[in-house]
């Protein structure tokens, strides 16, 4: 897997998940492995060194529910919400084991406690309980007819204690002897021994059974009950390690051996582990994702990532992108979000950066990179919206210094889009004011408000001709031409559009312009495009492009919900769905790719929003599960070249992925030729970024040697030569 701070190669991936609300950690022999509601990652505890772990590495990664390490095979079992069960053996060999996963049964599918037996482990589930063999690497058996007159029953924890299995359920704890005769199916074999309230965290430890039960930890032995630990604290874990039977809960850790029963105290305490040193680690369940507890100190650890998992909304050109967490209820009232917004450049991410604008703010949403001024700008559903000079907030605007106004009632200045124009004037929606609820500000600093027929308003994008596209919350889509002139709204025009104009819905959920001057408008039920904005306050109305896709003709994306829509440097759409996303040719005629959960990375088919970095032509997909990116063969250029880079340089025997030419002027024509000046390959730019595969037109692979890149821009003025090394 690429590390995140590298960038991947033309056609790969990488993944940006949210490390820092973990929930489980497990210990290993050299590794602390650690989930979050984002995804995986383990910690050396020899080198701290830190590697994530993700679908790009075959593993499922997201919704971890439990983890149990089996040290005399050097297993390491990962249990999903899913019912996915993954083994990863010595650290490196991952195998999936797919049964309850793909088995259709009714309910909750989640594992949630894993308990470990010579080659056997127990898994508890709502239905009752699974035995996986971690040898032959199946479910050997499954007790799901223990409860009273055979009826399944949820299983919270299970141990191993002498001759007797134990199953910590709702109304306390039930047993039965383990062994090959006796039927665990059968629930006349389990006897009620404990009851109370719901029993977890079972753990057998010198003859004797630990279990929490009403935040106390209790001790069974020889069916004798007695009170071990009884402060009022909810306990995260119990585990028996190097002799020592170790408590993790809130505000401390108990350690309990025949020496008595020590404690080091620890605020707050979600999940904890011990590594074969002594030292423990555990999860807050706040952040950061684990610390490390010594003698002296605890050492935080997090891998580089975004500080939450809930997303709205990307940055779409630029070098710095922006991603904002969200904010808006299903009515477009308040989500009361506080979790911010995150930034993402070359050294990494960040998040919520200090400063004196962003004090007391939440509730972020639409984000904007002006690609003239170079600031960009974070709206919330607050109190208006901050400016950006790089990664430094310079600016908050409100009504106390524009002509933003306050929603009435609940006093606050809700922005729900923001846009620029060709001469980097920035277009601002405030949703739900009466009067004007269209703003300017233009590059002087200076706002004008522009009245509009309704205030119940969202997203926008200003199309080649100046004219505003403006979704309308309540459905349709309102233009707005100001005429240039907005200091003077009385010669602005405007037109509503709706299903009687040719939208396939009234529910318009995405806008985009391309280089085309087309203008995109993503609905609940497909896709519309207006091939001929100019003419939309002549009547023109709204097109649905037909296309002919495995021989069978249809309309381009169907009946696709779509989130989101992103133009790249070629001029292509990324189309984000519920479906995964669409990747359309520049003319909407052709389907390049469809990438899905189950054809990729994507840790969701359901992807909510598209942003992109303009240099490097690096996409971004946000899902509810986390972000991952894609190294696209397009990025943003002009009509001049940039600095021209080839890679890779050296192209070594064998290698047989993608080279990538970037750095080039728009849509240039790119010639490869040998040292003799003989074509070998002829392309064109997919805005400032070609790409070779390695072959000569005919499909041969060419001799080793130097090779030459010729490249010109679209009108001739320019030229640009490079040079590479191709090892056969």
């Amino acid at each position: 897997m690429f590390a995140q701070g590298k960038l991947p190669a033309t056609g790969q991936w990488r993944n940006h998940s949210s490390y820092r609300i973990s929930g489980k950690c497990e210990a290993s022999g050299p590794y602390i492995y650690v989930a979050s509601a984002g995804g995986l990652f383990r910690i050396d505890h020899r080198n701290a060194e830190i590697k994530t772990l993700s679908k790009l590495d075959g593993f499922q990664a997201s919704g971890i529910s439990t983890m149990r390490y089996a040290a005399g095979l050097k297993i390491l079992i990962i249990g999903y919400e899913n019912g996915m069960i993954e083994l990863l053996k010595n650290d490196q060999e991952l195998s999936p084991i797919t049964g309850l996963y793909t088995k259709l049964i009714q309910g909750d599918k989640a594992i949630t406690h894993i308990a470990v037996s010579g080659n056997k482990a127990i898994l508890s589930t709502s239905f009752g309980l699974l035995v996986l063999d971690l040898v032959k690497e199946e479910i050997s058996d499954s007790y799901t007819a223990i409860g009273l007159g055979g009826q399944s029953l949820a299983v919270l924890s299970t141990a191993i204690a002498g001759d007797s299995i134990y199953a910590g359920i709702a109304t306390g704890i039930i047993a039965a002897r383990f062994a090959d005769n006796v039927n665990l199916n059968d629930y006349n074999n389990w006897k009620q021994v404990f009851t109370g309230k719901p029993c977890a965290n079972l753990e057998s430890f010198n003859d004797s059974l630990f279990f929490a039960s009403d935040s106390m930890v209790f001790r069974l032995h020889q069916g004798k009950l007695a009170t071990t630990i009884s402060a009022k604290n909810q306990t995260a874990r119990i585990q028996q390690y190097q002799g020592k039977l170790h408590v993790f809960r809130g505000g401390g850790i108990f350690q309990i051996s025949d020496a008595g029963i020590t404690k080091k105290s620890v605020n707050l305490l979600a999940d904890g582990t011990v590594d074969p040193d002594g030292y423990y680690w555990f999860c807050t369940g706040v952040g950061p994702a684990i610390v490390k507890q010594t003698e002296t100190t605890e050492i935080p650890f997090e891998p580089s990532g975004p500080i939450g998992t809930s997303l709205f909304a990307m940055t779409q050109s630029g070098n710095l992108l922006f991603t904002s967490a969200g904010g808006v209820s299903n009515t477009f009232g308040n989500a009361y979000n506080p979790t911010g917004f995150y930034l993402f450049d070359k050294n990494g991410w960040s998040s919520n950066p200090v400063s004196s604008f962003n004090v007391g703010l939440y509730d972020y949403t639409f984000v904007h990179h002006n690609a003239v001024t170079g600031k960009s700008y974070v709206a919330t559903h607050v109190n208006g919206m901050l400016e950006f000079k790089g990664k430094d907030a310079i600016n908050r605007w409100d009504e106390s210094n524009s002509t933003l106004k306050p929603t009435p009632v609940v006093n606050m200045v809700r922005v729900s889009g923001i846009a620029s124009d060709a001469k980097g004037n920035v277009w601002v929606t405030n949703y739900g004011t009466p009067g004007a609820g269209l703003h300017m500000l233009n590059r002087s600093g200076k706002w004008f408000a522009l009245p509009t027929p309704t205030t119940d308003i969202g997203k926008l994008v200003v199309d080649q001709n100046g004219y505003k596209w403006i979704q309308l919350i309540a459905g349709g889509v309102l233009v707005v031409d100001d005429n240039n002139t907005p200091a003077n709204t009385l010669d602005d025009r405007s037109r509503t559009i709706t299903n009687k104009d040719g939208l396939i819905t009234n529910n318009v959920t995405a806008l985009a312009c391309d280089s085309n001057g087309y203008v995109w408008i993503g609905t609940s039920q497909g896709l519309n495009v207006f091939t001929n904005p100019s003419e939309v306050f002549n009547g023109a109305t709204a097109d649905r492009l037909i296309i002919r896709q495995n021989g069978v003709d249809g309309y381009l994306l169907g009946e696709e919900s779509i989130n989101d829509i992103c133009v790249d440097g070629g001029n292509r759409k990324w189309f984000a769905t519920a479906n995964g996303v669409f990747l359309v040719d520049a003319n909407g005629q052709n389907v390049l790719l469809n990438y899905r959960a189950e054809n990729s990375p994507l840790p969701d088919n359901r992807v909510l929003c598209i942003g992109q970095l303009d240099e490097t032509g690096e996409v971004f997909f946000g899902t509810d599960k986390g972000i991952v990116s894609y190294r696209s063969d397009a990025s943003a250029a002009g009509n001049k070249f940039g600095k021209v880079r080839i890679f890779p340089n050296p192209v070594k025997p064998g290698y047989s992925g993608i080279i990538t030419i970037d750095g080039l002027a728009e849509d240039s024509e790119i010639r490869i030729t040998d040292a003799a000046g003989n074509l070998v390959y002829l392309t064109k730019a997919n805005g400032g970024t070609a790409t070779w595969n390695g072959l000569r037109l005919n499909g041969s692979r060419p001799n080793s040697g130097v090779y030459f890149v010729f490249a010109i821009n679209k009108d001739g003025s320019e030229t640009e030569m490079g040079r590479f090394v191709f090892m056969y």
